[in-house]
């Protein structure tokens, strides 16, 4: 579903236009605006990005729940070491903004976005708050009370929906299953694109940090059985086994095996 967005302020403010109205009912107008809102702090993962909830006042007097994610410029020293070690893309709220249009575009489920925008002191990205939702990391522990079946549901989804954000040219960089979003009916959410990677023809080495990323967090929280049960349903909407690939799977593993030796040594 392709989502209409208005360009505003010579592109220093984007919305979707659904929610215009009520945005301008709440005096958000212009970057300073949504940059100096009332939230709540709710994360703060790294010292230039962090997350708040904050609410939009509508006419039925119950607020419309949001986050905004803002960025403040990378610090110089982080630069030079991004630099040599041959990291020189940069991730700002826009590039999540354009990632969650593209999600949307392309049928994957994800948070809905509501304005990005640029300010002096670095950009930010809105979006909807998701209800009724259970991280796919705590749904997938042993003690979480979802049955046999469900459990091979979900796996069965997720694994479907990592496939076809390849197949589709994505890539998440960060796609641990605590970035998954269950709903009710065992829909998968991702969330946090703020670096996801889009390609034409995704690289290899875009898939296999992916799922690298995807089997460690797998194998923490699913027996043997299940984790190949989620190769088997990423391989099949894929297209081919990524096991019968030998190097292939030969890298997902070994990055797969770094990750998790930095988790047990941390």
């Amino acid at each position: 579903m392709k989502i209409d967005t208005l360009s505003l302020l010579n592109g220093d403010l984007v919305l979707n236009k659904d929610f215009k109205s009520i945005l301008f009912e709440n005096n958000l107008k212009k970057p300073e605006a949504f940059w100096t809102i009332e939230d709540e702090p709710v994360k703060k993962v790294l010292k230039e990005r962090g997350t708040g909830r904050f609410y939009l006042k509508g006419e039925s007097g119950k607020g419309i729940e949001c986050y905004i994610k803002r960025y403040t410029p990378i610090p110089f020293k982080k630069k030079i070491k991004d630099f040599l070690n041959l990291k020189f893309r940069v991730f700002d709220a826009f590039n999540e903004w354009r990632a969650l249009l593209a999600f949307h575009e392309n049928l994957l489920p994800t948070l809905i976005p509501v304005a990005a925008g640029r300010h002096l002191k670095g950009t930010f990205c809105v979006t909807l708050g998701l209800r009724n939702y259970q991280r796919a990391s705590d749904l997938l522990k042993e003690d979480s009370g979802l049955d046999r079946d469900k459990r091979r549901i979900l796996i069965s989804n997720i694994a479907i929906y990592a496939a076809n954000m390849h197949n589709k040219g994505f890539a998440h960089q960060d796609l641990y299953l605590v970035h998954f979003f269950i709903k009710e009916d065992l829909t998968p959410y991702l969330i946090d694109l703020q670096r996801v990677i889009i390609q034409k023809d995704l690289r290899r080495r875009w898939a296999i940090k992916d799922l690298a990323e995807l089997l460690f967090s797998a194998r923490l929280v699913m027996s043997d059985e299940e984790t190949e049960f989620l190769i088997d349903e990423y391989s099949k909407e894929i297209g081919f086994d990524i096991r019968k690939d030998k190097r292939l799977f030969r890298e997902i593993e070994k990055r797969a095996n770094r990750i998790m030796a930095r988790y047990k040594n941390a």
